[in-house]
């Protein structure tokens, strides 16, 4: 879990317990979101790529704003059609 300020509001980001980081650890998880915050803050959900995986996670907007990431996806695994 890292607390942090955005916009003069402090606000937490955490990792989802359990999650296969794959290659990512978590400094470059925190701080690639960080680096993310201006788009992501406002979003309910939402998807940050960093190297070949997809971070994915949810943003709760509370007495203090929450950025949790759920899920850690390889983009080799993305199907589109």
């Amino acid at each position: 879990m890292l607390r942090t300020h955005y916009e003069g509001r402090e606000m937490i980001l955490r990792i989802k317990t359990n999650l296969h980081l794959y290659a990512l650890n978590e400094d470059i998880i925190y701080q690639s979101l960080c680096s993310a915050l201006k788009d992501i803050y406002f979003m309910e959900s939402f998807a940050v790529q960093i190297d070949d995986y997809l971070v994915i996670g949810e943003t709760q907007q509370s007495a203090y704003p929450l950025i949790t990431v759920q899920n850690i996806v390889p983009v080799k695994n993305i199907v589109s059609s």
